[in-house]
């Protein structure tokens, strides 16, 4: 198993508070049966800057981790960038980076609406070079009032990571009921457990990929396949979607915006 998404790192935001948290957190992935784990530290504007501000300290911290680890679980060091229409220049100078310094990047949106240039910054990148997975979608108010401006990211290219702790309820009876949706209807493409702690939001990760594999077996064998690959920025080749049976009534509530792909369209 892959996880796609943790706060490992101590004390650089809200994840990991010290070293022996950080110790117990990998421990558990481990017990997890977690073969590959991305560290992936906020980055987020006037809110959580250290880790990209202090790369030196963000540098030793992951090598020490790495180290002790080694031989039990292979570490990669990464970072959840909150969207900003200043990424592309934070990603040319180096400041911001994928997994494992590849072009495969983890990009979050708050937790209440989207930015309408997502897409359009989503196609500059995707013309790039880069591979943009987008952390957890389900989560997103916004996106499940409206399901369809996933379609147009998935049609994008865009990839979907999903948090354990989604189908575990901690993120409410809404979020866990939208995330089974997107399982059975091939949205997901990416597991993580978003761990931020020892205890609570901890690194539980197994029951999601179970839970994937019970109600849609074709998209579990793609995830396990396709995992190894996308954490080391190499190209994958994702399952179709299926449809929203209720998109016509979420499309006469809601009206969305053209999209960049609409530019496109003949």
């Amino acid at each position: 198993m892959v996880d796609f998404h943790s706060h490992i790192l101590f004390g650089v935001d809200d994840g990991s508070e010290n070293l022996e948290m950080s110790i117990k957190m990998i421990e558990q992935s481990i017990s997890e049966g977690v073969k590959i784990l991305a560290m992936t530290p906020h980055h987020n504007p006037g809110m959580y800057e250290h880790a990209m501000n202090s790369r030196t300290e963000y540098n030793e911290k992951f090598d020490f981790l790495k180290r002790k680890f080694e031989d039990r679980i292979e570490i990669i060091p990464s970072v959840e960038i909150m969207i900003s229409e200043g990424i592309m220049e934070e990603l040319e100078s180096g400041k911001l980076f994928g997994y494992n310094g590849s072009k495969t990047l983890l990009i979050e949106y708050n937790l209440l609406d989207y930015p309408q240039y997502a897409e359009g910054l989503f196609y500059k990148l995707k013309k790039l070079g880069y591979q943009v997975i987008l952390a957890h979608p389900e989560r997103n108010k916004a996106l499940r009032e409206d399901p369809e401006v996933l379609y147009h990211l998935h049609d994008l290219g865009v990839f979907f990571q999903l948090n354990a702790g989604s189908l575990l309820g901690q993120f409410g009876e809404k979020t866990e009921t939208f995330a089974r949706k997107l399982i059975e209807r091939n949205m997901f493409h990416a597991i993580g457990s978003d761990g931020h702690k020892d205890k609570s939001r901890d690194m539980r990760i197994r029951h999601a990929y179970e839970t994937v594999k019970e109600l849609n077996p074709e998209l579990y064998e793609n995830i396990m396949e396709n995992g190894p690959k996308l954490i080391k920025g190499e190209e994958i080749q994702v399952l179709p979607s299926k449809p929203w049976a209720d998109m016509v009534r979420v499309k006469k509530k809601k009206r969305r915006k053209k999209s960049i792909l609409d530019l496109f369209r003949f």
